[in-house]
């Protein structure tokens, strides 16, 4: 799988995950109230409908952008957290330990917080949060065990952000990684996945990389096939009305969706 191995090298060689987030997901970031400001309460309501069950959850994320697993600390007790490659797992075990100069996630703790309008301060949340990830790792999904050679139990839910399209270049490489993906999810676990749409480039400090563009109706199928059935989808379309030479998406998806 040529494409897998190619996207992968240029990743690890010019995705630079600190510049990666101030351009999408900092708190200054332009595309914030995309990336930030939408998705989280999309995840809390999703986890907090009481439909999701069970002890562990695995994330996948692109880059060093895990924010979207914080809802999830409210409900399951492990959470494992993987990202693509050395820089960006040293980006999050930095954030992950407290560590000096590590990425601040203070806007997107910040965020949930209010939401839940409990008055809770979001510097104990954080610190709560951070103890509640117990381990990561970094994944590959041109393999049948992404996370290999490290072998876990089957988690109860499987959250993919933006990791299968930023992964891959056609539609069977695409179907090939969420079958990879899925080995990791139990039969009867939920599936949450956050993605842009008809995206084909997107720049990180000048350089271009590119994106496996796709539409709703691709989502649907791919995930029929892939033994899935679809509790939510939502579409949004793209708050940020400008930018497109950055990156030229057109909108988001979030799918809730059971493995058969």
């Amino acid at each position: 799988m040529a494409s897998f191995i190619e996207l992968k090298e240029l990743h690890d060689k010019f995705l630079e995950p600190k510049l990666l987030m101030d351009t999408y997901t900092g708190k200054d970031a332009p595309f914030v109230k995309d990336t930030v400001t939408r998705v989280i309460p999309l995840l809390s309501k999703a986890f907090s409908s009481g439909c999701m069950e069970g002890e562990m959850l695995v994330a996948l994320c692109f880059g060093p952008f895990f924010q979207w697993a914080f809802p999830a600390c409210e409900y399951f007790t492990d959470i494992i957290i993987c990202s693509p490659n050395d820089k960006c797992l040293t980006e999050l075990e930095k954030w992950r330990l407290n560590e000096p100069g590590a990425i601040d996630w203070s806007h997107a703790a910040k965020a949930f917080c209010e939401l839940q309008g409990k008055g809770e301060s979001w510097i104990e949340k954080q610190t709560m949060w951070q103890k509640k990830i117990k381990q990561c790792f970094i994944y590959d999904l041109s393999t049948s065990n992404p996370l290999s050679p490290t072998v876990l139990p089957q988690a109860d839910c499987l959250l993919l952000s933006h990791c299968l399209e930023a992964h891959v270049t056609d539609k069977e490489n695409y179907r090939t990684a969420l079958e990879n993906a899925s080995t990791l999810l139990k039969k009867g676990g939920h599936l949450l996945m956050i993605a842009c749409l008809e995206e084909t480039f997107y720049m990180v400090g000048g350089f271009k990389f590119p994106h496996f563009s796709f539409d709703e109706g691709f989502v649907r199928k791919a995930l029929d096939e892939g033994g899935y059935d679809i509790e939510e989808l939502q579409v949004f379309p793209r708050r940020v009305t400008h930018l497109y030479d950055v990156a030229d998406y057109s909108g988001f998806i979030f799918v809730n969706a059971v493995k058969r």
